[in-house]
């Protein structure tokens, strides 16, 4: 893999185990020592941890949020929920520059680039990949309930719509929802079921069907009826 094999040489060149002597005008390296500081790293998903393991606090904090947004993401959903997962209130302006210099910095870093359009993806998957590794499952699972009701809550209802499908995900990380959040959750689920369908992809449809269902009360025939009988019913079709 041609990302893989620039990533390893790139975090060779970093930690001064590749240089290109000048002298001799050729890249030298010394074998032994290589194989003794990268052997923990398994993988090229290990080593791009490290990498960001080194980034300052604030990189950490947007990459983790970034790659909880799938594949890609847009400006406006990154600046509407970075403030709120850190618990941070401050001037609009600032938190826009402070954002943008981010995301400059992590395309620097190479680990997203820009698509236009103030939208930006990952260089490679195995990057995400990293970056959701930040955290252990738990905690990750945690935080990805928490965005995707900071999602829901600060967008606007035509937001919601365009990121539906990754709120539903988000918030359907936890273990066990909470029941403040479950009706809530419940119509979301129903909501994306149907938007499946509208987009002929039946599985997602039958998938977040199923998590509606999950979601669903005991009684529920008497309490919640009308969401039971569309979700068992968009099951069956």
């Amino acid at each position: 893999n041609a990302f893989h094999l620039l990533a390893y040489l790139a975090m060779l060149q970093e930690e001064n185990l590749l240089e290109f002597n000048l002298g001799l005008f050729k890249w030298t390296w010394d074998c032994d020592q290589i194989e003794e500081k990268t052997a923990a790293a398994s993988n090229v998903v290990e080593l791009i941890l490290t990498k960001i393991s080194k980034q300052p606090q604030e990189m950490k904090n947007l990459l983790r949020l970034v790659s909880c947004l799938g594949a890609s993401f847009d400006r406006d959903t990154v600046l509407c929920a970075f403030p709120h997962m850190r618990d941070v209130n401050g001037d609009v302006t600032e938190l826009e520059n402070e954002v943008d210099d981010l995301i400059s910095l992590a395309i620097l870093e190479t680990f997203l680039e820009s698509q236009g359009d103030s939208r930006y993806c990952w260089v490679h998957d195995s990057v995400q990949a990293a970056a959701l590794q930040q955290l252990g499952e738990a905690e990750m699972n945690a935080y990805k309930f928490k965005l995707g009701k900071v999602l829901f809550q600060s967008l606007d209802e035509r937001d919601v719509e365009s990121n539906l499908f990754e709120i539903v995900n988000l918030k359907t990380s936890a273990e066990e929802c909470p029941e403040a959040d479950r009706s809530t959750l419940l119509n979301l689920c129903l909501r994306a079921a149907k938007k499946a369908t509208e987009y002929a992809c039946f599985d997602s449809c039958v998938s977040y069907a199923e998590k509606g269902i999950s979601l669903l009360p005991p009684d529920k025939w008497s309490h919640e009826r009308e969401v039971s009988l569309e979700l068992f019913s968009l099951i069956v079709e």
